[in-house]
This record gives structure tokens, sequence and C-alpha cells, in this order.
């Protein structure tokens, strides 16, 4: 008969293999976030590469490994997880795989899937406000919303307004519509004329209190008509500039 004190007990057996368990994880944790980055950039080339849905895959793994590393609550990943100048790299990333997506979900119908395009726009918006590189994000959102791709202008314009720092106007309304240019150009002559003198500044207060009632009703107007006014507004724009 075998010596019973050589045979390890039930329960110091389990303990061993719940050890090895725990030392697996922790090595897999660690091999998934030494690995995060080139996850990040796997999605970026599928991306590019028109692989919406593995590029979705791979970006949603970088966050989640973020999250896990980062103990995120139900809220999700904060700037408050991340040092802004030490992890100024990893938050840049995070920043533009949130735009990516907000992109990749703006062409969703359904009502879940227009809840994820708003979860990322709103991350992409945290990410990017206060950063340094905050005007590159807000011209990122001014040239999509001008290139008539944008499917939910609404929405996209909400988060420009908020990165920009400018008030709802009609130049604004009508980016889908006018020349890459024109809101550039018409925010010079607001700041280099306008803002100088004191008749200037009372337009731009009064054009201002103004302005949300016009764009509301910009918004709700037939394409063809808003075509016709951001015509307008681009010959507007460019004799500005040019007097």
């Amino acid at each position: 008969m075998t010596d019973t004190k050589e045979r390890p007990s039930r329960t110091i057996l389990r303990s061993r293999i719940e050890k090895q368990l725990k030392r697996q994880q922790e090595e897999q944790r660690k091999e998934l976030l030494r690995r995060r980055i080139d996850i990040a950039k796997e999605g970026v080339q599928l991306a590019q590469a028109g692989k919406t849905v593995e590029s979705v895959r791979k970006y949603q793994q970088y966050i989640l490994i973020l999250e896990m590393w980062k103990k995120a609550g139900k809220d999700g990943l904060t700037l408050n997880h991340f040092d802004r100048s030490k992890d100024l790299y990893e938050i840049v990333l995070l920043s533009g795989i949130f735009w990516d997506l907000a992109k990749l979900y703006d062409k969703a119908k359904n009502a879940s899937q227009l809840k994820e395009m708003n979860t990322y726009l709103k991350k992409y918006l945290i990410f990017s406000k206060g950063m340094p590189f905050q005007p590159l994000s807000a011209e990122a959102l001014r040239k999509y919303l001008g290139s008539g791709r944008c499917k939910h202008r609404a929405e996209f314009k909400a988060i420009y307004t908020s990165l920009s720092g400018e008030k709802c106007f009609i130049a604004t309304s009508l980016l889908d519509v006018t020349h890459p240019d024109t809101l550039l150009r018409l925010r010079r002559f607001r700041d280099e004329k306008l803002r100088l003198s004191s008749p200037g500044r009372r337009l731009v207060y009064f054009y201002y209190r103004a302005s949300p009632t016009l764009v509301r009703l910009l918004d709700a107007s037939p394409q063809q008509l808003r075509r016709l006014m951001g015509k307008f507004l681009d010959r507007a724009a460019q004799w500005l500039v040019r007097n």
C-alpha cells in the first residue's frame, strides 16, 4: 500500500493548480500589454485596407486591454487614467482610434450601432480637448464634415463645435456644401477685421445671437437650397478676403 503521506492532498493540488493558472493568466496579461501597440497598429492597417469588421475587432481588443490594465469602470477610459506628459503617445493613439471608430460607425443605421458611434465621438472629444493636438483633431472633423461622406452631420458638428471653440454658426452648418477654405476665410475676416473695431464687435455679437435660429432653418432646408447657400457663402468669403 502506498504511504498516504507521500500523496499530495486534494487541497494542495488545487492550490498548486490555481497558482499555476494565475501565473499563466498574469503572463498572458503582460504579453497582451506588451503587444497592445502592435494590436492597435494592426487595426489601423486593416482600416486602411477597407477591412472594417477586422479593424473594429482589433481596435476594441486594444481598448479592452487598456480598460483592464487601468481598471476602468463602466464609463470606460478617461484622461484621468493617464499621465498627460508621459502617456502622450498612448493618448494620441487612443484619440486616433476613437476617431476611426466614430467614422466607421457613422455608416451604421441601427440604434445600437448609432449608440456606439456617439460613444466613440464623445471619447474622441475627451481624448482631444485640452491636449496639444486639439486643433488637429478639430481640423480632422472639419475636413470630414466637408468631404460629403459624413452621414450624421448633427452629431459630428456638435463635437466639432466643442473642439474648435466656435459657437454654432452658418459656416459650420454648411460645411458639407462649401469650399474647405470658406470657414477659415470667414474666421480670418472676423478676427483680423471685425473684432478690431467697436462696430465690428457689435456685429459679431448680434450675429451670434441670431445664428442659432438661422442654423436650425438651414439644417432643416432641402439639400438643393443648402448648396445654393453654400455657393453664396463661398463667394462672400472670397470677396471679404480680397477687400
